[in-house]
C-alpha cells in the first residue's frame, strides 16, 4: 500500500502544477485583453483631443448627414484633406481591430454609426480611387469592418470562436468588392 500513497503525492504534484499553469494562463489573457483596452481607449482620446481631427470632422460631418462624399481623390476638392484624415483615422481602428490589436467592444460601443455613414456615404469614392491607383486595397479594413458590422456585430458562436483565437476572423485580404 506504500505505491499508494508515493501515487497520490504525486497525483497532487501534478494537480498543483496543471492549476499553477491555467492560472498563469488566465493571468497572461487578462493581462493582454486589458492592455489592448487600454491601447484602444488612447488611439480613441487622442483623436478627440486633437484640434484638427476635431475640425475634420466638423468639415465631414454635414456632407455625411447629406449623404455626399466629394470627390476626395481630386486635390482641387476643398473637404478633400478632411475625409482623408477622418477615413484614414477609421481605417486605422479597423485595421487595428482586424488584426486583433484593439478591443473590437470598444469601437463598436462608441464609433460604430460614424464608421459605417462615413463608409456608406464615401463607398463609390472609395471604389473610383481604388481604381484609379489600380490598388483594391485602399480603405480595405474600413470595408471589411463595414460588411462585418453592417447589419449586426457577430453572433455568440462566432464571437467566442474569435475570443479563443484571439482576433477577429479577418477573410481573404484583397477579395474583390460585391
Amino acid at each position: 500500500m506504500r505505491w499508494l500513497d508515493g501515487l497520490a503525492s504525486q497525483e497532487a504534484v501534478l494537480i498543483a502544477a496543471a492549476l499553477a499553469t491555467l492560472g498563469w494562463l488566465y493571468s497572461a489573457r487578462k493581462s493582454r485583453t486589458l492592455a489592448k483596452k487600454q491601447h484602444t481607449l488612447n488611439v480613441m482620446l487622442q483623436a478627440t483631443f486633437n484640434k484638427e481631427f476635431r475640425e475634420a470632422q466638423t468639415v465631414v460631418r454635414p456632407c455625411l448627414i447629406e449623404k455626399k462624399c466629394p470627390d476626395i481623390h481630386q486635390p482641387s476638392t476643398p473637404e478633400r484633406e478632411a475625409f482623408r484624415m477622418v477615413l484614414n483615422h477609421y481605417e486605422l481602428l479597423a485595421a487595428g481591430i482586424r488584426n486583433g490589436d484593439f478591443d473590437e467592444r470598444m469601437v463598436l460601443d462608441t464609433q460604430r454609426g460614424a464608421m459605417i455613414d462615413a463608409f456608406e456615404v464615401c463607398r463609390d469614392v472609395i471604389y473610383k480611387m481604388r481604381d484609379a491607383r489600380r490598388r483594391q486595397t485602399v480603405y480595405e479594413h474600413l470595408e471589411w469592418l463595414y460588411k462585418r458590422w453592417e447589419k449586426s456585430p457577430p453572433h455568440t458562436v462566432v464571437a467566442f470562436s474569435e475570443w479563443l483565437k484571439g482576433s477577429p476572423f479577418s477573410g481573404r485580404r484583397t477579395s474583390p468588392r460585391d
